[in-house]
């Protein structure tokens, strides 16, 4: 079971649920969200292991809980219908939510997201006992690890802004852990990327797919994996920014950009 934590801004003539990134809270999707749809209702959810949300007697969540967690905001709000949007980590509850109920969803809007590909590294960890004993060996003695990043960076063998990224997201023992229990958390609700762009086509549902041109923890190039060669199945903007999409400034610049008629 899972008691989540939300922030709801009580009225509005259409319901968006907004899920926010790693290491965030609910509070900058419904800001970011207010911004974006100023007359819409804003439930915005904390992430299992962010704000408030508790995740009961369970290391994992389930795709029965994004089912329940669905059913609970339109039974909540009395709306027949809802659209999504989710920035990285929440990206990838948005697409779950779009495979197993693609008739409750109107539009979804997604902002970098994860949940497009499987990263192998992410996939050893999480599904193999090996792997997650790696990554403890790696948050009792991460300077290996941290190390040949600093020096691939240097050579030129890997981007000096995933460097930073890296030692930003695990440079102390209480990151490198709550990167582990997040990965476990949310191994459950892979999306299906066949199954996804079916849903899109069979009930017309309007995707809009967000990223930044300079980005290098989600590239834009994983926009195909919805919107097809040609970018038939779904709106995409690349914006001239890097990872931090969730600004003030960036949903005003969507706003101008998008029709939501």
């Amino acid at each position: 079971m899972v008691d989540w934590s939300y922030l709801d801004n009580e009225s509005g003539d259409e319901l968006w649920l907004a899920f926010h990134g790693y290491g965030q809270e609910a509070e900058i999707m419904l800001h970011f969200t207010q911004t974006l749809r100023p007359n819409a209702r804003i439930l915005s959810f904390d992430l299992p292991l962010h704000g408030e949300t508790v995740i009961n007697k369970k290391r994992s969540i389930s795709a029965s809980d994004v089912g329940e967690l669905l059913v609970f905001a339109m039974q909540e709000t009395g709306a027949k219908k809802c659209s999504l949007v989710g920035f990285s980590l929440g990206g990838k509850m948005v697409l779950k939510m779009v495979e197993m109920a693609p008739v409750k969803i109107d539009r979804f809007l997604l902002i970098a997201p994860d949940g497009l590909k499987v990263n192998p590294l992410y996939w050893f960890v999480t599904n193999t006992i090996i792997g997650q004993l790696l990554f403890e060996f790696v948050i009792d003695y991460p300077q290996p690890f941290l190390g040949t990043s600093r020096l691939l960076a240097k050579l030129g063998l890997m981007d000096k802004k995933v460097d930073q990224f890296v030692t930003a997201q695990l440079g102390t023992r209480a990151k490198r852990e709550k990167v582990l229990k997040t990965w476990i958390t949310f191994k459950n609700i892979t999306p299906s990327i066949d199954q996804v762009p079916k849903c899109i086509w069979r009930y017309k549902i309007r995707p809009i797919l967000v990223f930044g041109k300079r980005d290098r923890v989600i590239h834009p190039k994983l926009a195909k994996k919805l919107s097809g060669e040609n970018c038939k199945t779904a709106e995409v903007i690349i914006l001239d920014t890097g990872h931090n999409l969730t600004t003030k400034e960036i949903a005003l610049n969507l706003k101008n950009q998008l029709n939501f008629d």
